[in-house]
């Protein structure tokens, strides 16, 4: 059931993107009626709330199970004794799903939630980060391993990048970039809050963390030399068509397609700093053709020494037909895709009755709209 209606946006924007939805590939693969389905269904979802939050535990001061006991009582506390269900993600061992209940009916009142979800404001804040699950996805996909140097090259606010360095072990060093200090800031301090030593975070455009200059020394600071970093992920700045709840976006259609150029730069620093069978990967937060499967197609194009890889773990979707890739490449990707499901209601009784598959599924599925790819350096440019 949907409670609110579809996500308002600008004539010209729900026209640009059904047009990628409804490309000519996909309409053949799927039909129009099944398509343009498809579409709506999506738009309806972007003006609601995913079906689970997702908290990330930090391992490195704490157990899953210890901080799930805690996160346990500290919800009880919130909601006077009503007990959420929280699961570990069988994929993910470090997540932890709190379902959303809802639709709840709108009341008289408009303080009246519609939706009940608990509030991690100040809650265990050294042990929990708040965080999408596909966001959590990421770092795994990356695979970062103890004593390797690192690259984030769009880091803020940082939740990645402490991701990074917990699954490192806080051994190695994570370099987190972002052009706005007091973003850089912030990830300072949730580094400090985590107790992860292992990041150092700098203000610098990442469109320019390649040193051209190689007499000059910056003793370990950007820009940097090429074939610098081990692995490097780039969560790309991007129109963010994939954020959820959004009940209206006000850009115009120039607002939303200037990213593709931008990512292009970056994606371009990236490759050049990665060394010889170093691993890339590149994320976005938005569900257009032109921010994902197109730039995948334009980077095994412009860069033959870059093969993508399959991911692991494989929690999302494949790749969406329309920029040219083949069956095989479009498995490699990662497309989470809310439209996939359809809306339903929840409630912590409907929760308890469902099985485990069918509850993992619904959390894998019914997310934030969210693209992955994954690259492998072959040999030095």
């Amino acid at each position: 059931m949907s409670v609110f209606p579809k996500i308002s946006l600008r004539l010209e924007v729900e026209n640009y993107l059904k047009a990628g939805f409804m490309n000519e590939e996909v309409v053949s693969a799927l039909g129009k009626e099944e398509a343009e389905r498809k579409f709506e269904t999506l738009l309806h979802k972007l003006s609601h709330p995913p079906s689970f939050t997702t908290v990330r535990v930090n391992t490195h001061l704490a157990s899953v199970q210890h901080v799930k006991n805690l996160l346990f009582d500290e919800l009880q506390k919130q909601f006077n004794g009503l007990s959420f269900p929280i699961l570990q993600h069988p994929d993910l061992q470090d997540v932890l799903l709190i379902p959303v209940i809802g639709p709840r009916g709108i009341g008289v009142r408009m303080t009246d939630p519609v939706y009940l979800s608990p509030s991690f404001d100040n809650v265990l804040p050294s042990y929990l980060f708040l965080q999408n699950l596909p966001s959590a996805v990421v770092s795994h996909v990356l695979d970062p391993q103890p004593g390797e140097k690192i690259l984030d090259l769009c880091a803020a606010p940082g939740g990645k990048t402490t991701h990074i360095a917990a699954l490192m072990h806080d051994q190695g060093e994570v370099i987190a970039l972002d052009k706005i200090s007091n973003k850089v800031e912030k990830i300072k301090q949730n580094a400090l809050l985590l107790g992860l030593n292992s990041i150092r975070a700098f203000c610098f455009d990442g469109t320019k963390a390649l040193k051209l200059d190689m007499l000059k020394d910056t003793d370990g600071e950007p820009p940097f030399l090429p074939e610098s970093f081990d692995r490097i992920l780039l969560d790309a700045p991007c129109s963010g068509m994939g954020q959820r709840p959004n009940m209206a976006c006000t850009w115009t259609l120039k607002e939303v397609t200037s990213y593709q150029p931008l990512q292009r730069k970056l994606f371009t620093v990236a490759a050049e700093l990665l060394k010889p069978g170093g691993v890339l990967v590149y994320s976005t937060c938005t569900v257009t053709l032109a921010e994902n499967e197109e730039q995948v197609a334009w980077a095994l194009e412009t860069f033959p020494h870059l093969q993508l890889q399959h991911q692991d773990p494989q929690v999302g979707g494949e790749g969406m037909l329309g920029a040219g890739l083949s069956s095989e490449q479009l498995k490699r990707l990662q497309r989470f895709d809310p439209c996939v499901v359809l809306s339903q209601d929840s409630d912590t009784g409907s929760l308890r009755d469902a099985g485990i598959e069918d509850t993992i599924w619904l959390a894998n599925k019914d997310c934030i709209g969210f693209f992955i790819a994954k690259f492998v350096k072959c040999k030095s440019t």
